[in-house]
């Protein structure tokens, strides 16, 4: 009698099938989830509390699915058993394939080696240069610098700063040590642009982002579009797009040609400048309080792969995802000032000296308040609300429009 109850004892906490054929489906399911969850190791992308809630769900699936495979006399339990494997071996199949393929794309876009220093991004302040090419199509392509942002992050104080700076601004190349135009520096190459900007503002770019047209506009796509404010009504000279006044819903292209008009307004290059930042600070938003960054994960990185390039590693990538998917209730602040100058006539070292050329001679004032304001994000002990007023315009201000 205790013989019988201690084998019916066995039976009931039984977690292995007896048939052959049911281990080895057992055995192949623990081992593609083994898989998914050594490239999520590898990945390294999702935090630790995200990590934990699949390992649980996926054990507390595990021991479900043994216990109905495992019975001996219910047939209809092995079958729904056999159909919860199928179902977890085709969730964790497409899951590893999107990992895969998040890789790959993280390769693609890094110019650089992992150097093992994804926590700098995540604790320290830094600055992003942003080159935005104006062509279309491979951003292999050698081209001129059309857009130009310096983006300061401070992930402990969750404020980013972007600092815009005219194209055809008139500095020094760093390389060559002749005048020339900012936009002109992107034909020798990312790094002579940086190493230029750094020259003449005294700063140091940690870090840039080379991008052409198809990103911008793929990646607004990616994010089922965005809201940008617009000071005026216009129409863009380029394209058969209009924008009202106040607030605009745009799609990629549109977004596009918002950000690339400038023959519509009175500022010109100002108000385009302006608009650009109002772009940017759209998707910025979007990405930080908003659940884009986890429903569009994927169409996200479609949207880069091939038309931005950076030397940020995929280790200081990932550790900027993580940080913002680990809390994604606290809010970022975005400011951002303007780079100001008058326009006139001068030769440039490419183009050669005796052609002039139309320059952006910039305002020394308007470079100090934004090399002050840089460095003032960047240093979170002297953190302060920072409001310059000019009485001769309001382009400089450093302030947050809430667009």
């Amino acid at each position: 009698m205790k013989l019988k109850n201690k084998e019916k004892q066995k039976d009931s906490i039984r977690l292995i099938p007896e048939s052959d054929e049911l281990r080895v489906i057992a055995a192949t399911l623990l081992v593609f989830e083994a898989g998914l969850v050594g490239l999520l190791s590898a990945l390294d992308v999702l935090p630790t509390k995200f990590l934990l809630v699949i390992l649980v769900i996926l054990t507390l699936a595990d021991l479900g699915i043994l216990l109905l495979l495992s019975s001996r006399k219910n047939v209809d339990k092995r079958i729904v058993g056999l159909i919860c494997v199928f179902v977890i071996l085709i969730v964790t199949t497409m899951g590893g394939y999107y990992l895969v393929n998040t890789l790959d794309t993280l390769s693609r876009i890094s110019t650089v080696q992992d150097k093992g220093l994804g926590t700098k991004v995540t604790g320290q302040p830094f600055n992003v240069y942003i080159s935005g090419v104006d062509f279309w199509g491979d951003i292999e392509e050698v081209s001129r610098s059309d857009v130009n942002m310096i983006v300061t992050v401070n992930p402990n104080t969750r404020q980013i700063l972007l600092t815009s700076i005219p194209r055809d601004a008139y500095i020094t190349l760093h390389t060559y040590q002749q005048p020339d135009k900012l936009t002109h520096t992107g034909v020798y190459g990312i790094d002579e642009t940086t190493s230029t900007v750094e020259d003449w503002l005294g700063i140091k770019i940690d870090y840039y982002v080379r991008a052409n047209f198809n990103m911008a506009m793929a990646l607004v796509n990616a994010m089922d579009g965005v809201d940008v404010y617009s000071d005026y009504d216009f129409k863009s000279s380029i394209s058969k797009y209009k924008y009202k006044k106040g607030w605009n819903y745009l799609t990629g292209k549109q977004a596009l040609y918002f950000a690339r008009e400038r023959k519509s307004f009175k500022d010109s290059d100002q108000q385009r400048i302006k608009n650009q930042q109002r772009v940017v600070k759209a998707m910025i938003r979007k990405l930080t309080t908003s659940k884009t960054l986890l429903t569009n994960y994927t169409d996200l990185l479609d949207a880069v792969e091939g038309y931005m390039q950076t030397d940020m590693s995929q280790k200081e990538i990932t550790s900027m995802i993580k940080l913002q998917l680990n809390d994604m209730s606290r809010k970022w602040k975005i400011d951002s000032i303007a780079i100001s100058g008058e326009e006139t006539m001068m030769g440039t070292y490419s183009m050669g000296m005796e052609r002039p050329l139309t320059v952006n001679i910039t305002d020394k004032e308007s470079e100090k308040r934004a090399t002050t304001l840089i460095k003032i994000v960047q240093n979170p002990e002297n953190m302060k609300i920072v409001i310059i007023k000019d009485d001769k315009s309001k382009k400089n201000n450093l302030k947050d429009e809430n667009l």
